[in-house]
């Protein structure tokens, strides 16, 4: 069981009715291109805890009493592709022929990438699904933050099953648009995103979430505030490995909460072996990541602790900014500038890939529906019919 500060992070009853159809529509049901079976991720962990606690130890250990499954949804929710055939074994014949000639250190490496040993390598695929829906842009949206197949798989038709899956959520669930921004390493040269000018603004704090519940943490006194209320109600402690953990203040009123919820270690272990997934090669055979490991981290937070965009559940999210559009020749870092064109031309594949799915480039997302930050991204979107 977890302690946690009292608090609703659902947003209601209608959102959860509204969640579980979707889920009901698309979840455990087998993917008709892979031949995988979409899943949650806590439904992922769920299914395969033993075997995670096998490989990985005490990180996924759970309590006799802990709630794995999903008891309540937020804004984000995390669906993957997993291979649940226990008769299967994962590892394609070329993987082998290298295994076997191998060292032990590289036949490790192999394994872990590859072998469904490590309980991870099950997950094929995985799409991160956002509501984005705000006060600018008051209809239904749901934004794809990440879709990823994992290059370790020899599956085809992944990032399709996944494409579908988000249609069908997304038209059970009541969403009239389904948007995206193209990622790439180029759109943000010269433009630092909204989150990082916040960290540079305030460097003295940041937000900590434990037990479902989201702290501020002030640096110079580690007290950990309640942004509710803006009471202190505990303190950070660093223990004997550098490890820092919450220690909340005797009397606070706490709740016991039977869901399970990742410790630190494990959020990094699991945005760890995400983020690998993303992992693609160039021309020259040289790794590239499109998307930061602390984005992904940052996606399981919500996830996991069913975090809403709006502070006040009631009310809708006030969004971004409206941003103007531009009546001369655009700078290098806006949208249609330098930047944007080099990111776009880079990501010419993925693209039409997402075309092939319905999807148009839409700029007015960048502008005026206040789904993004600041980063001038191709933006794209599809409606739902």
């Amino acid at each position: 069981m977890t302690a946690r500060i009292l608090g609703p992070t659902s947003g209601g009853l209608g959102r959860w009715l509204q969640t579980t159809k979707g889920l009901d529509t698309v979840s455990l049901k087998v993917a008709k291109r892979s031949g995988l079976v979409q899943m949650t991720l806590r439904e992922f962990i769920f299914r395969w805890k033993d075997e995670l606690v096998e490989y990985y130890g005490s990180e996924f250990w759970t309590h006799e009493d802990d709630v794995l499954y999903d008891t309540s949804i937020g804004n984000t929710v995390i669906f993957c592709l997993v291979d649940n055939d226990v008769t299967v074994d994962h590892l394609p014949e070329e993987v082998k022929k290298k295994m076997r000639k191998a060292g032990k250190w590289r036949r490790d490496k192999l394994k872990h990438q590859w072998s469904y040993v490590n309980p991870l390598n099950r997950i094929h695929g995985y799409i991160v699904l956002k509501d984005v829906t705000n006060e600018q842009h008051k209809q239904k949206t749901l934004s794809i933050s990440t879709v990823c197949s994992t290059y370790f798989s020899k599956k085809k038709g992944i990032g399709s099953d996944l494409m579908d899956l988000a249609k069908d959520f997304a038209g059970a669930t009541g969403y009239f648009d389904i948007v995206l921004e193209v990622a790439n390493e180029y759109s943000g040269m010269g433009k630092e995103s909204d989150e990082e000018e916040d960290e540079e603004e305030d460097e003295e704090e940041r937000e900590y979430t434990h037990g479902g519940y989201t702290f501020t943490w002030v640096y110079e006194t580690d007290e950990l505030i309640d942004p509710e209320t803006d009471e202190v109600v505990g303190h950070m402690v660093e223990d004997e490995d550098g490890e820092w953990s919450p220690k909340l203040n005797d009397g606070y009123e706490v709740c016991m909460d039977d869901t399970w919820y990742p410790c630190e270690s494990c959020l990094e272990l699991l945005s760890e072996e995400l983020w690998k997934k993303c992992m693609r090669k160039n021309h020259r055979d040289i790794p590239y990541y499109n998307l930061e490991q602390e984005y992904i981290k940052e996606c399981l937070e919500d996830y996991f602790s069913c975090n809403l965009n709006s502070e006040d559940e009631g009310k809708l999210w006030e969004g971004t900014e409206v941003r103007s559009i531009f009546e001369d020749e655009p700078d290098d870092t806006e949208y249609y500038g330098f930047w944007y064109k080099k990111g776009k031309n880079s990501q010419k594949d993925l693209i039409k890939f997402y075309e092939k799915h319905g999807f148009i480039e839409e700029p007015d997302i960048h502008f005026t529906w206040c789904c993004f930050d600041s980063i001038p991204y191709p933006t794209m979107k599809h409606t739902i019919s």
